[in-house]
């Protein structure tokens, strides 16, 4: 055995690839092998996989194996700046990781916060929101808002009418709009932090009437009941939009 060269299974493991793709790339032209002159098999030198390598990191780049051919023709100038080209690309793909990041981190908080009062039943706990506003969904505005940051959507739940959800917009003052709820002097010993749930295919179907119940049990007479999206998710009894909800005195 040549201790210079290396087979196709060593080869496409040094270069992060399936021995299938340096096959494709030999046979689109992109790289190339020599043989065992005994069974040829393929066999490749340093120089051929060190090769192979700027066509590797090409895919990694996102160029298509139809253009690498392209590439292999251009001058050092030309191929900088087609590198100065993509490596804006990159960092427009970068940021938008960092984005998809945050936002994962953040429903990862959402859902903790899910799980955590579940466990937790109801508890004494002043709203952590500022204000709901109406949603007017003629803002067109609103609908790319609630799709990138969904939990500032809200609700509100009147106990006069506690199988009533009303929709609204959470810490977000919509224009020409009256406020459904703004946080005034509630104090923690007069509300209750609890998990309010609503079926997604029935707003007016909830827990409100329960939650409404289960306060006036601990003396505490509800007015309204006020909440932000925090996941929707499946449990024994169906699927639930699940939010953080504060009963109000």
């Amino acid at each position: 055995m040549d201790p210079t060269s290396y087979d196709i299974g060593d080869a496409a493991r040094y270069l992060g690839v399936a021995p299938s793709t340096l096959r494709y790339w030999e046979r689109e032209g992109l790289v190339r092998a020599g043989r065992n002159r005994t069974n040829d098999y393929r066999r490749y030198t340093l120089h051929d996989l060190i090769d192979a390598g700027e066509i590797a990191f090409y895919r990694r780049l996102g160029v298509p194996v139809r253009e690498l051919a392209r590439y292999r023709t251009l001058s050092v100038r030309d191929l900088d700046e087609v590198l100065a080209r993509t490596s804006d690309e990159v960092e427009r793909r970068i940021a938008e990781l960092q984005a998809v990041r945050a936002r994962l981190a953040r429903q990862r908080d959402l859902d903790a916060c899910a799980e955590e009062l579940a466990a937790a039943g109801m508890r004494p706990g002043a709203p952590a929101i500022a204000r709901i506003d109406v949603a007017d969904y003629r803002t067109p505005d609103l609908w790319p808002l609630l799709v990138e940051e969904p939990w500032r959507y809200g609700v509100v739940v009147d106990a006069a009418t506690p199988n009533v959800v009303v929709e609204g917009v959470v810490d977000t003052p919509q224009p020409e709009n009256q406020a459904l709820w703004v946080r005034g002097s509630e104090r923690e010993s007069t509300c209750l932090e609890c998990l309010l749930t609503v079926d997604p295919d029935d707003l007016n179907h909830s827990n409100a009437p329960a939650l409404f119940a289960e306060a006036a049990r601990r003396s505490i007479e509800g007015r309204l009941i006020v909440g932000s999206y925090l996941l929707t998710a499946t449990s024994t009894t169906g699927r639930w939009d699940h939010y953080r909800a504060w009963v109000i005195s």
